[in-house]
């Protein structure tokens, strides 16, 4: 499938979605708030098959975002502006802390990346590493989440990183002290089998995610993106 096709396609079952919606909302009165679309996603509630249009909703009504936030279990500071001169950033937040432990401790974000990183940790990370090693995350590690400057690849696109869009992580710590780094990618062990889930259930959560097996240039982390248009590599 073509990348234009890909964006159709994706174009299309946002469209579905918003007239799904648009008819529910005049039930609403009917619907428990955790499937009710006119409510904004609470991230302390069960998840269920809304779940996911509400977290494609909040990236396009902030206040829906910003409700979502103030439920996510991270520690998070509000930053009226920030970023540089040719990447300024408005309405961003640092992120510094959640169910699990980040290195280094922050990272900005943008509304969207902030709720969909809660939703990383606690329903990707932290379930994948108890069902493959039986224990517990202590820390992920991260290379960073803003930078002024286009797609490594592509010159004059601007990457998602110049908006506080992603996040490139490196490694993830186990709570009994083991590493993992995306460089086990490529092996035969158990350390492979946690990264290919990592990588293929973080894609119900990031609309982008690439992986090693993207290019070269992401063999040594994954790519975590809110934004695009479902690429899972």
């Amino acid at each position: 499938m073509t990348e234009a096709s890909l964006r159709f396609l994706h174009f299309a079952i946002f469209i579905a979605g918003l007239a799904i919606v648009a008819m529910l909302v005049f039930h609403s009165r009917w619907l428990p708030p955790s499937y009710d679309p006119a409510l904004p996603l609470d991230l302390r509630a069960p998840r269920t098959v809304m779940t996911p249009l509400k977290l494609r909703i909040t990236a396009f009504f902030p206040e829906f975002c910003r409700a979502a936030l103030r439920t996510a279990p991270l520690r998070v500071k509000p930053q009226a502006s920030g970023g540089t001169a040719t990447c300024p950033l408005s309405d961003i937040f640092t992120v510094s802390g959640g169910p699990v432990a980040m290195e280094p401790e922050s990272f900005l974000a943008s509304c969207d990346l902030a709720v969909r990183w809660a939703l990383f940790e606690t329903d990707v990370a932290l379930p994948v590493a108890r069902s493959v090693f039986g224990t517990g995350l202590a820390r992920i590690r991260h290379v960073g989440s803003f930078a002024c400057r286009d797609v490594r690849d592509r010159p004059g696109i601007r990457s998602s990183h110049a908006t506080a869009n992603a996040i490139d992580v490196s490694a993830f710590v186990l709570a009994d002290g083991r590493e993992i780094p995306l460089g086990a990618w490529n092996g035969q062990g158990v350390d492979a089998v946690f990264l290919r889930r990592i990588r293929d259930e973080s894609c119900g959560v990031f609309e982008t995610v690439l992986s090693p097996d993207y290019d070269r240039l992401h063999a040594s982390h994954f790519h975590f993106q809110a934004t695009g248009f479902g690429l899972c590599r």
